[in-house]
């Protein structure tokens, strides 16, 4: 065996005992890379300072791990396989992605909480075998206290001091306990009388050497306590392999086989007598298995079974745990390999106690079917929907009583939904009341489904609706003589500005009995109501019918306030309330405290809120976004006013100086709610866009022209479309170039407008079209040619 440790890291300090297996596991890596056998690994432990005794239980520590997580060295016997930490499939063993059936125990060997590990801290067992290597601690007390630590040597004896060597090797711990008490009685004649007693321990058992051979995960030579059993071989080695068998393995001693052990025994039964105690040189031998059969379906343990010669199908079922619930028992069918194919068999449930099966046979159960033999349904308006059993409630009037109406039931008629014999469904219809009454008797039959309606379900939601002065607009549940106040209140009541003098209800048209055609959509009515509703007649009481549609119309004289706005060069820049219609663009900068010395009055612009629930206002949008898109740069004049507008506002055209210079004339407009006037600075700039050399600033002066503009700017490019140039001032108002004959005049430029000269867009005449079509098909008929030409070659 190979100690698991670093020799540097013990000393005669260090307690075997109180070291974790993870602290062993770690040990182990470098006991493996220092390359020692095992004699070297145990002469520099002593080196080290560490006694037999610790030696002795490392070694039995180390025992019960290597089997699954280290490779064994200096043993005499070659190893099949390699012990690493790598864990090892175990026969049967799925990948979760599947669902392949497993063989029964075959996860049994890679439970970590389940080891075998022999349980070292009890008393030595009276028929434990004295064995090289043992250490028996002796005991005297009495008229004598004395204490020996003797070891069997290879020779098999123990050397007492003061006495000869005893032999003690082959003897049963009673045994020796007996030779040793004799040996001792010559030595202390006390032990005769009584006066002295005697107590034997073995205080550090010997490690034993097995073999395990045949269908082995892992075959090969293990060092195990000397308790170890054939189970905790087993488990070091892994296991029986994907064809061992684990209900025939042979414990081999001295050349003859002298237990069988089954692990069935110990996973059903909990049975591990056969499970024999180990002796040095013993081997075990794992048979490859005769017969295995699959179950599967409706039982408790789906697995791979191992079975011995002659076991039936129901021997397989009770190894299987028995039927699952909802098992269908009447038969079980068995898939068997023949000759040549497969072939099925239908086992019977009378058959299955003598149904011999062969290795290879997938028995598969059954469930039972997915329906119910007694079962009507009930449904609808009714307290206690849902299953009930047929046998109970044969007939429908027992099943109505039970399942208990609503009130809102409707009694005139009910639905039972049958399935006929071709399992076509039908109804067939009853009277509810009828039924209950007793004059009319109904037979159920088997998944009948029974619906009682509600006379919600054939009456339609009658509802009222108000629209107009009120808090909450919309529709409300009719009620039986709901009255207009109660509609009124269901919504909000009355908004300040409501005229209780005109309440106007439509109703709906319900003449059923003339067959004329009528002009007429609806009954308009026009009420006087108070608002408060504290009238005491019958207006505020007039009764509603389903469908009416109530209109509580605005007070004309109600006005509430409306706020404008103003930014820019005044001295008083923000909202402003409008005090009466006629207030105009001059009474807002007058009450803004005027212009500042630097405004430029000609560049003020007035944006209103506009166009906001029209057709016009959508065509508008589309406008305004084709607009930003095509605006030529972040910081040019278009571009700032269309960012300062939205979809619902609107820029107006307006002259604020001749507004100023005539109050309340025809450039003065009035002010509507929203109106946002900007007043800019005075400009000193004039700016160039589009087809000029150098697009550009230019320092606004006097008598400037367009001309000079464009010059300045480097002159009209060669693409450039001189005849649709124009300028856009600061106010938004946009002017062309004008036309007489072959002379061109250009608009005057103002402080802060933009110069824009757009490039020439070629237009295509038809004759141009035509020809480029006929080229295309030219060359579509060379093509065709060529590919025709490439086949016939």
């Amino acid at each position: 065996m190979v100690f698991i440790f670093s020799l540097q890291s013990f000393s005669q300090q260090v307690n075997i005992d109180q070291l974790s297996n993870e602290q062993l596991m770690q040990y182990l890596g470098a006991a493996n890379a220092s390359g020692l056998t095992e004699s070297e690994l145990e002469a520099k432990a002593r080196q080290k300072g560490l006694s037999d005794d610790q030696i002795q239980k490392l070694k039995v520590r180390i025992n019960t791990l290597n089997g699954s997580s280290s490779s064994l060295k200096g043993s005499n016997t070659d190893i099949a396989e390699s012990r690493t930490a790598t864990p090892v499939k175990k026969p049967g063993e799925i990948t979760p992605a599947t669902n392949e059936i497993k063989v029964f125990g075959a996860d049994l060997f890679s439970r970590e909480n389940l080891t075998f590990e022999p349980n070292l801290q009890i008393p030595t067992p009276r028929n434990y075998m004295i064995g090289v290597g043992d250490q028996l601690n002796i005991d005297l007390f009495g008229y004598s206290d004395v204490n020996y630590k003797l070891k069997v040597s290879p020779e098999g004896t123990i050397r007492i001091p003061n006495s000869g060597p005893v032999k003690v090797m082959g003897l049963s711990f009673e045994d020796a306990q007996l030779k040793i008490k004799a040996a001792l009685t010559k030595i202390y004649p006390q032990i005769a009388e009584d006066k002295t007693s005697i107590q034997l321990s073995v205080g550090q058992m010997r490690s034993i050497k097995v073999t395990l051979i045949g269908e082995i995960v892992k075959p090969g030579s293990y060092t195990l306590p000397s308790l170890a059993t054939i189970a905790n071989a087993l488990y070091v080695s892994g296991g029986p392999n994907k064809i061992g068998s684990y209900r025939n393995i042979e414990l081999v001693r001295n050349g003859k086989t002298i237990a069988h052990f089954d692990l069935y025994d110990f996973l059903l039964k909990g049975d591990l007598t056969k499970n024999k105690r180990l002796e040095d040189d013993d081997i075990i031998k794992v048979n490859p298995y005769e017969t295995r059969v699959t179950i599967s379906g409706a039982v408790k343990r789906k697995a791979i079974y191992e079975i011995n010669k002659n076991e039936t199908l129901g021997d397989l079922l009770r190894l299987a745990g028995g039927y699952a619930d909802g098992a269908y028992q009447e038969f079980i069918r068995v898939i068997r390999f023949g000759k040549n194919d497969k072939e099925i068999l239908t086992i019977t449930a009378v058959n299955i106690n003598s149904f011999i099966l062969k290795s290879g046979d997938s028995c598969k159960i059954d469930s039972v079917a997915n329906k119910f033999g007694n079962r009507v349904i009930i449904g609808g308006a009714v307290f206690h929907p849902g299953n009930y059993s047929l046998r109970d409630f044969s007939n429908l009037q027992s099943l109505l009583a039970v399942a208990n109406l609503k009130n809102e039931a409707f009694l005139k008629r009910g639905v039972i939904t049958r399935r006929s014999d071709n399992y076509i469904l039908r109804s067939i219809d009853f009277n509810v009341e009828d039924v209950l009454k007793g004059n009319s008797s109904l037979t159920l039959q088997n998944e009948d489904s029974v619906r009682i309606f509600s006379i919600f379900d054939i009456k339609h939601k009658d509802s009222v609706s108000i629209n107009g002065e009120v808090y909450k607009s919309g529709f409300f549940p009719y009620t039986d003589s709901m009255q207009l106040q109660d509609l009124v209140l269901l919504a909000g009541g009355f908004t300040e500005g409501a005229s209780g003098k005109r309440i106007e209800i439509a109703r709906r048209i319900r003449d059923t009995v003339s067959e004329n055609e009528s002009d007429n959509y609806s009954i308009v009515s026009i009420l006087d109501l108070n608002k408060d509703l504290s009238e005491k007649g019958d207006k505020a009481k007039f009764v509603l019918k389903p469908f009416d549609i109530i209109s509580v119309r605005k007070n004309p004289a109600y006005r509430e306030q409306i706020k404008v706005r103003i930014e820019g060069e005044v001295l008083y820049p923000g909202d402003y309330t409008v005090e009466k219609k006629t207030e105009s663009l001059s009474d807002l900068i007058s009450k803004a405290g005027g212009l500042r010395t630097n405004a430029y009055a000609e560049g003020a612009m007035l944006i209103r809120n506009t166009f906001s629930d029209s057709i016009e206002a959508s065509l508008s949008n589309d406008r305004l976004e084709s607009a930003r898109n095509q605006s030529v740069k972040a910081d040019s004049l278009s571009q700032i006013l269309l960012n300062s507008i939205t979809k619902t506002r609107k820029i107006v055209g307006i002259r604020l100086e001749q507004a100023l210079e005539a109050p309340h004339g025809k450039e003065d407009i009035s002010l509507l709610e929203g109106d946002l006037l900007k007043i800019p600075p005075f400009p000193t700039t004039v700016q160039s866009f589009g087809a000029v050399y150098v697009p550009k600033k230019i320092v606004y002066r006097n008598n400037l022209r367009f001309k000079d503009v464009v010059e300045e700017s480097g002159g009209f490019l060669s693409t450039a479309s001189r005849k649709k140039a124009y300028i856009m001032y600061p106010n938004g108002e946009i002017k062309t170039a004008s036309h007489f004959l072959w002379f061109k005049s250009y608009p005057k430029v103002k402080p802060g407008s933009e110069i824009y000269v757009p490039l020439y867009v070629k237009k295509t005449t038809v004759a141009e079209m035509t020809s480029v079509g006929v080229a295309a098909a030219s060359i579509a008929s060379l093509l065709i040619s060529m590919i025709y030409l490439v086949k016939s070659l």
